[in-house]
């Protein structure tokens, strides 16, 4: 938990969308690549536990839309809000006309958690069309010097292109960070995923 109270108040904004016309979406708890990518047969949460990354196939195509969530932090006194948790959120554009997702009936999966156990700066998560891992549109998301905020700025920014989408935020003193990855699956199309999450809280 790190955001100013003055944030409290506020539940999320519009990051922007992105084109998935690949089925391979590529989740990272950092603003860097996996030093080398995830292996599908070891399954999510072993990639997640050591590298802060996954790779997920079977990804609903057309266009996606991230957003940042604020949510208030589990450990909070919930009559003096000293923080929230910061949610990196996207999801597929058609999903809200989704009888399942309005009723309830989709829920989110818990796919892995990754613990960075040192003092951080920043807390960062990306999403990436992974088939254009090596465009010139993500590339500029990893320069992350050119869009993030100053150090002194604790407010959240994101980060858009067409093939993906970032968030960061700097961070007040912190023993490390904790790092949730969730999707949710459209069971009557086999499982295919049409909105992801990652949730980031200070420990």
């Amino acid at each position: 938990m790190w955001l100013p109270d003055a944030w409290c108040g506020a539940e999320w904004f519009r990051i922007g969308g992105f084109l998935m016309d690949t089925p391979k979406l590529l989740l990272t708890a950092k603003l860097a690549l996996p030093p080398w990518r995830p292996i599908l047969d070891d399954g999510p949460e072993i990639s997640i536990g050591f590298m802060g990354a996954c790779l997920l196939t079977n990804v609903r195509p057309g266009i996606w839309i991230a957003d940042m969530n604020m949510v208030r932090c589990p450990v909070c006194n919930l009559n003096k809000c000293e923080g929230t948790m910061q949610v990196l959120d996207a999801r597929h554009c058609e999903l809200y006309l989704e009888n399942k997702f309005r009723d309830g009936t989709w829920e989110y999966e818990d796919l892995g958690s990754h613990f960075s156990n040192e003092k951080l700066d920043t807390a960062a998560a990306a999403i990436f069309n992974y088939d254009y891992i090596d465009s010139p549109c993500v590339k500029n998301i990893l320069n992350s010097k050119s869009w993030i905020r100053d150090r002194t700025n604790l407010l959240p920014k994101g980060c858009f292109t067409p093939v993906a989408v970032a968030l960061s935020s700097n961070l007040k003193p912190n023993e490390g960070l904790l790092s949730r990855f969730q999707a949710m699956r459209d069971m009557s199309r086999g499982g295919q995923i049409v909105s992801v999450r990652i949730t980031q809280q200070l420990l």
